[in-house]
């Protein structure tokens, strides 16, 4: 062994890898934000998590789950491109080669196109999204594949055993007729409700099925999480975000993304809370 070897790390990592056991959630990024139309930047978020990471507490008393006792891979972030078919192809072949290994992709953005390509592994699942927007635009910025988007392709070509979206507050007039007549399940943010009847709403609406989860962060109201790629008043506290996620338990996850965190923008609040989000599933995952 060399100085280098012994020394030396490819840090942030969160790999958490023990012995006798075989990692079940697998952690890649993908630092990707070609298709950014108000703040970018969202390519330095895979490592921005990592690193807050480290520093939050991964013991989940509800479920009496310890991330310390979990054997978790970080494999590292994808090369980084700027064509979106390049980062496509990456994604999905990534995310299929992981899920024929029986490992739960976690996958870092990047921006949310990123989940057009991630789905594609997940047949037969249902697609769990919180985000502010519906991404239902039939084309945006002259691009008819991008962050508000993506949603619509993979309704047109991979037809989603079910789409259901929490937390939707924004989107064009004809993004919510797209979204009625194609069935797509939205649950906005908790008005007159107490969190505990919106946690039984969802709970309800999702069931016990398996999932692919997909966490654009501005489903948080901006007073909790700022620093994202399109930020959008009148979302989620950053408590009720973890307490509907936590209210997944019984479900079959089968991969999950946390997408649209725009470090620049950050004073580590919104990374937090992206590295708690993605303990919780982990945690979720390895159950």
């Amino acid at each position: 062994m060399s100085y280098s070897d012994l020394w030396l790390t490819s840090a942030p990592n969160i790999s958490n890898i023990l012995k006798d056991q075989t990692p079940k959630v697998s952690v890649f990024g993908v630092p990707f934000d070609a298709t950014s139309t108000y703040r970018s930047g969202s390519r330095f978020a895979p490592n921005a998590i990592r690193d807050a990471f480290l520093n939050v507490e991964v013991y989940f008393r509800e479920f009496d789950v310890d991330l310390e006792k979990v054997c978790i891979e970080d494999l590292g972030n994808l090369k980084q491109t700027g064509s979106v078919q390049s980062m496509v192809v990456a994604v999905q072949r990534v995310t299929e080669e992981l899920r024929q290994m029986n490992k739960v992709p976690a996958i870092l953005g990047g921006e949310h196109t990123l989940t057009y390509a991630s789905y594609a592994a997940m047949k037969g699942a249902s697609l769990l999204i919180f985000d502010a927007h519906l991404d239902l635009r039939d084309e945006f910025a002259d691009l008819r594949l991008s962050h508000a988007t993506y949603l619509r392709r993979l309704l047109e070509e991979e037809a989603p055993a079910e789409a259901i979206v929490i937390g939707a507050r924004a989107a064009s007039k004809e993004e919510w007729k797209y979204a009625e007549r194609r069935k797509v399940k939205i649950i906005p943010p908790p008005q007159d409700t107490s969190l505990e009847e919106y946690v039984k709403e969802v709970k309800s609406t999702v069931g016990q099925k398996s999932v692919y989860v997909s966490v654009d962060l501005d489903v948080v109201d901006p007073a909790y999480a700022p620093a994202v790629g399109n930020p959008e008043p009148g979302g989620l506290t950053s408590r009720e975000l973890l307490t509907v996620l936590t209210a997944l338990k019984g479900c079959r996850l089968l991969g999950f993304d946390i997408v649209e965190l725009a470090p620049i923008a950050d004073s580590g609040s919104s990374a937090t809370l992206a590295a708690k989000v993605l303990a919780l599933l982990i945690a979720l995952a390895s159950m």
